[in-house]
């Protein structure tokens, strides 16, 4: 039997009809594929900014709060007090008081210092929420990679920041459909 050549236009050399509808259909889901590999790509990567972008505004939340939590306890306010306004627990504040050891006393007073305390403590924990909801939304376009197999382990692994260790268990049974 000799071998079907196949013209430049696709088309069997041998002149008959040659059913391509599968080969179309194929080519359809494949760009349906591409389109949402391509979505989901796109919004881990923005889901990673947002991440990166909300764990630096706790970093510098956090310290602008340390400083002015030493600052308070320099200048009188007890240990007990700034525990109380922080939500920090008494070890963590008198460690964090006693990092800052080149204050000098102010005459800020105290209502000033518990205010400012207040303030920036809610501000860190409003910061803590946003993070926490980027972490959430970006754990469900994980598990939504995983269950319609459009991206495997590694490949979210690379997308999100994540170690393909920690994708494997913190996902473990969600990764298939049933």
């Amino acid at each position: 039997m000799p071998a079907q050549t196949v013209s430049l236009q696709g088309r069997p050399a041998t002149g008959r009809y040659a059913y391509r509808a599968k080969a179309a259909r194929r080519q359809a889901l494949d760009h349906a594929e591409h389109i949402e590999h391509a979505k989901l790509a796109h919004a881990l990567g923005t889901h990673r900014q947002l991440l990166s972008h909300a764990n630096s505004a706790i970093r510098t939340l956090t310290a602008a709060r340390n400083e002015l939590l030493a600052q308070a306890i320099k200048d009188g306010l007890t240990i007990a007090t700034v525990s109380a306004v922080t939500g920090e627990n008494m070890k963590s504040v008198r460690a964090i008081a006693l990092a800052y050891d080149d204050l000098h006393p102010s005459d800020v007073p105290r209502s000033a210092h518990l205010s400012a305390l207040r303030h920036k403590t809610d501000e860190l924990r409003a910061a803590e929420q946003h993070r926490d909801r980027i972490i959430e939304r970006r754990e469900a376009l994980i598990v939504m990679a995983l269950r319609n197999q459009v991206c495997d382990e590694l490949e979210l692994a690379s997308l999100t920041g994540l170690t393909p260790d920690h994708i494997r268990r913190s996902h473990r049974g969600s990764a298939r459909p049933a």
